[in-house]
């Protein structure tokens, strides 16, 4: 089906009050299920290499789903599984790695829609001068001045036009997030040095600063953790692993005067965490951690793996369509699996 098709469709269900009955079919009323939105940042910055979700878009989401959902934070989302107290029609919001934007931009509409979330703060880059490395090759890669590169590893990219550059950007960023973290993070730095943009400098308040993070929690955000330095943690070693996992909780701890409970494990999907990551996290003493694996969570959904993902359509009767279709979907294959 193809984008026009799929608007056409969305508006017809949305417009003309048949979406309740999507919704009705999604088994609506049951209880003990939940879906959760990822959101990174959200801000009307136009920048192809930084993506946001505008603020026009996220309003219209969020006016949305409080007027059709109900919005708990993922750790009471998950607590109400666990207990079998979960209300219907439960939904929870989150937020990876920790962007200023999530208090300018995202914390005014949540809060005057009375929306919580759950933020996911690499602790690292903290009102620090450090950022995460894909957002350091972002910036590498939207201001060279070189017009072709060739990589340590033999690829050669055209860098004459902002598509390319983004193109190039693509697959850097693929490529590094196979290799061991330590390998990467050389290699990153190296091809950083290639294209002649390596300073922090431009990067003044991208990220949360404690202050910021007091200031969500006051608005009734939760705060989770996302390690400290964004590793994948399927790539570096088992005593790193504990290390970023069990530092990023210290570190909230010491910051906010509360542990956090909920844990996202960085990138997310299947090959990006062990079985043995997953033990540290248990063991560092969260009660549940969340993927970018998509689906609905049951009270089947293992607390270490929730699942996670979109629809983030601009187009807003697409988005409520997809929405209600994906719980649908997650609800059959939830009863196949039974």
């Amino acid at each position: 089906m193809n984008a026009k098709v799929a608007r056409f469709m969305s508006s017809a269900l949305y417009h003309t009050g048949l979406l309740p009955v999507l919704r009705a079919g999604s088994v609506w009323g049951t209880s003990g299920v939940f879906q959760v939105l990822t959101y990174h940042r959200v801000n009307d910055e136009a920048d192809p290499f930084f993506p946001a979700v505008r603020t026009a878009v996220f309003e219209e989401h969020m006016a949305y789903v409080a007027r059709t959902y109900r919005v708990l934070t993922v750790e009471e989302a998950h607590e109400g599984v666990r207990r079998r107290m979960l209300p219907r029609g439960a939904l929870a919001i989150t937020f990876d790695d920790g962007y200023r934007d999530n208090l300018t931009h995202a914390a005014p509409i949540l809060a005057r829609y009375g929306l919580p979330a759950t933020v996911f703060v690499a602790t690292g880059f903290v009102g620090g001068a450090e950022v995460p490395w894909f957002d350091r090759l972002a910036l590498a890669f939207k201001e060279t001045r070189e017009q072709a590169i060739t990589t340590a590893w033999g690829d050669t990219f055209a860098l004459t036009t902002v598509q390319e550059r983004l193109d190039a950007l693509a697959r850097v960023i693929t490529y590094f997030k196979r290799l061991p973290d330590d390998h990467m993070r050389r290699e990153a730095d190296r091809l950083l040095g290639a294209l002649g943009v390596t300073g922090r400098g431009r990067f003044k308040n991208l990220m949360l600063n404690w202050d910021d993070v007091h200031a969500l929690t006051g608005l009734g955000f939760s705060i989770g953790a996302h390690t400290v330095n964004h590793p994948i943690l399927s790539r570096v070693c088992a005593e790193r692993a504990w290390t970023e996992i069990i530092g990023s909780r210290t570190m909230i701890r010491a910051a906010c005067g509360r542990l956090p409970k909920a844990f996202a494990y960085p990138n997310g999907y299947a090959g990006d965490y062990t079985e043995t990551v997953k033990h540290m996290v248990r063991e560092a003493g969260f009660s549940c951690a969340v993927t970018s694996r998509f689906g609905l969570n049951t009270l089947r959904t293992p607390a270490f793996e929730l699942r996670r993902g979109g629809p983030w359509e601009e187009h807003l009767p697409t988005f409520a369509v997809k929405l209600a279709a994906y719980r649908l979907a997650g609800l059959r294959g939830a009863r196949r699996a039974a």
